[in-house]
């Protein structure tokens, strides 16, 4: 057995998938590539407005003031027809990539041995297809050829056991013929697939050629064929090109909450979330903007991929209008982790970082994170990084913890650094401080050691330099004091 998924004006509803709301107006679609662009496809309510195929633009627009013409696009037909591939996909291991908007599938080994079984099935697979703004119509018959005529023929599925039945009272139209064939058969008064059934098989192969075979074996049960495999990409990705520049947050993100609802519906028929998103953004002045949104806890909520990027948009600005716009989608299985008992984590990371996104728009790069030490051995070296949410700290032993503490101990007076250093006057007699003055303390140094120097980063901008004394006061406190090319400060006390 084999299932077809067919996608009435496939070039239309690849237009409309992101802008559902359209498909109860008047819409009409040319191909521009055409030397004289005409109407192909158009939706229910123009051609109930006077709208037919064939019409020119103007020529629509005379019938149908409000019509709206829209052009063909690649890349939204390219985006749908990858959609179709991905969800077919996810229901039978067997596809093939029949025609635009068509998509075949193998049933063998899928243990649809009943009507009600394979009903079920393609109902579900008509229902994912529908999630996606893709109204797709069902056929499931004995070859490839049959389930496709009865997927033209489904409201929305049909289920061919007798194909004879079936066929006989098709349209002789519905097998596609050519237009001298149709022409002749339309002649001899042959309207239906079983009127053609009825006659001769040698003397009609006699009369029309091998074109009256080819019709015949379209709808023979018996007369099956291999189907052309294809594995989907794992590609999930969206792309509009504008009409006109955006210039504004407003309409950008109106396009963006398109894109996730679609990505994600996609990645959820397959069971996936989403790990990562990537925005690319063309400018009119032939620059692109790219970004890559880590997702802290992977997931397919809408609202919550919408807000990461409504973060972000509200504090972008480009130098240019952007004229198209590219999202693409990195899938993930779900993530489960198993905590202990006494083990706690954040209840839902996303919404904290898009608070961590939020204060970063608000304090600028760099400056809102984890602190991480630089490998250098330069005083106060870090950077901030985001906040890792894969696992759980790894607790600390109880017997590590109690030797930390001893090592603490052991380690005798301990050094408390002053948050900011304090500036500070220092008087030297050779290379010995013998006098400091600041706002913390100010007196005559008893006893001074260092000076203890170090240095790096010498081959580049970032170079340093540094002099330390350890100097006690005469009241007995110890200091440890700084000299460096910005200045003289007071670094901290010991305890």
């Amino acid at each position: 057995m084999f299932a077809v998924a067919f996608i009435p004006d496939f070039s239309l509803r690849a237009l409309l998938r992101l802008e559902p709301e359209l498909q109860s107006r008047p819409v009409a679609l040319l191909d521009s590539e055409s030397p004289k662009p005409v109407v192909i496809q158009l939706t229910p309510a123009a051609r109930a407005r006077g709208v037919e195929e064939g019409l020119t633009a103007s020529q629509a627009m005379a019938r149908c003031s409000d019509v709206l013409i829209r052009s063909r696009s690649a890349a939204r037909e390219t985006a749908a027809t990858e959609a179709l591939l991905q969800t077919a996909y996810a229901f039978s291991p067997v596809i093939e990539e029949t025609a635009p908007g068509v998509c075949t599938l193998e049933l063998k080994g899928l243990a649809l041995d009943t009507d009600s079984a394979l009903h079920t099935w393609a109902e579900r697979l008509r229902q994912a297809l529908v999630s996606l703004n893709l109204d797709a119509q069902i056929g499931v018959a004995a070859t490839p050829a049959l389930a496709a005529l009865a997927a033209r023929a489904a409201a929305p599925v049909r289920i061919v056991r007798d194909s004879l039945t079936f066929a006989s009272d098709l349209p002789v139209a519905a097998l596609d013929p050519s237009p001298e064939t149709a022409n002749l058969l339309e002649r001899w008064g042959i309207r239906t697939v079983g009127a053609l059934l009825a006659l001769d098989r040698p003397g009609l192969a006699e009369r029309l050629g091998s074109d009256a075979l080819a019709l015949l074996e379209r709808v023979s049960p018996g007369r099956t064929r291999p189907l052309r495999q294809v594995v989907p990409r794992d590609v999930f990705e969206e792309r509009i090109e504008f009409e006109n520049e955006i210039e504004t947050a407003e309409p950008l993100l109106f396009v963006l909450r398109r894109f996730v609802e679609q990505l994600a519906r996609r990645l959820e028929v397959i069971h996936l979330v989403v790990g990562e998103l990537h925005l690319n953004l063309g400018l009119s002045s032939g620059a692109v903007y790219e970004h890559a949104f880590r997702i802290p806890a992977p997931t397919s909520h809408v609202e919550t991929l919408f807000r990461m990027l409504q973060t972000h948009v509200d504090t972008l600005r480009t130098d240019a209008p952007i004229v198209w716009l590219r999202m693409e989608a990195r899938p993930c299985r779900p993530k489960l982790h198993q905590f202990g008992l006494f083990e706690t984590t954040l209840k839902d990371p996303n919404q904290f970082a898009e608070t961590l996104a939020r204060l970063t728009a608000l304090c600028g790069p760099g400056r809102v994170g984890t602190p991480v030490r630089e490998p250098t051995h330069r005083p106060d070296a870090f950077r901030l990084r985001p906040p890792q949410f894969d696992a759980p700290p790894a607790p600390i032993a109880h017997d590590e913890l109690l030797l930390h503490m001893q090592q603490k101990l052991d380690k005798g007076l301990q050094l408390r650094r002053l948050r900011e250093a304090v500036e500070m006057e220092i008087e030297f007699f050779g290379e010995r401080p013998i006098r400091v003055h600041s706002r913390v303390v100010s007196g005559v140094v008893a006893r001074a050691r260092g000076p203890f120097l170090s240095s790096g980063e010498w081959w580049d901008d970032n170079r340093w330099s540094r002099e330390e004394w350890d100097v006690q006061m005469t009241d007995g406190v110890l200091y440890r004091v700084v000299r460096s090319p910005q200045g003289c400060f007071l670094e901290g006390v010991y305890d």
